[in-house]
């Protein structure tokens, strides 16, 4: 193995292990995935949502509350998320999308 690739494990283990008793709720269409995650948002009170960002949710009844260490194993892009603080949303157009920054709209 590649020192570099071996880094990126050590760096992915040393994040999944901070975030193992976090958790987030996951709507429908990324549970299922069929849609990426697009939008991450790390609530005032410390809670996360990962969704797809579309906006044809009926409500969240379809949602499931998931642990962030395995939603990062299916996708490492949104490892920035760990850095996100609370109050703020990261949000990109596509999977490929730098992600863009803002603050919660209270």
């Amino acid at each position: 193995m590649k020192h570099t690739q071996r880094k990126h494990l050590d760096r992915m283990d040393n994040i999944m292990n901070n975030m193992k008793e976090q958790h987030a709720t996951v709507c429908e269409h990324v549970i299922a995935n069929v849609r990426p995650i697009k939008m991450i948002v790390h609530n005032h009170d410390k809670t996360w949502e990962c969704m797809c960002g579309e906006i044809d949710h009926l409500d969240f009844l379809d949602a499931k509350v998931v642990k962030l260490s395995n939603l990062i194993k299916l996708d490492e892009t949104i490892l920035p998320i760990k850095q996100l603080p609370a109050g703020c949303v990261a949000e990109r157009k596509r999977v490929d999308s730098k992600w863009e920054y803002s603050l919660i709209d209270d």
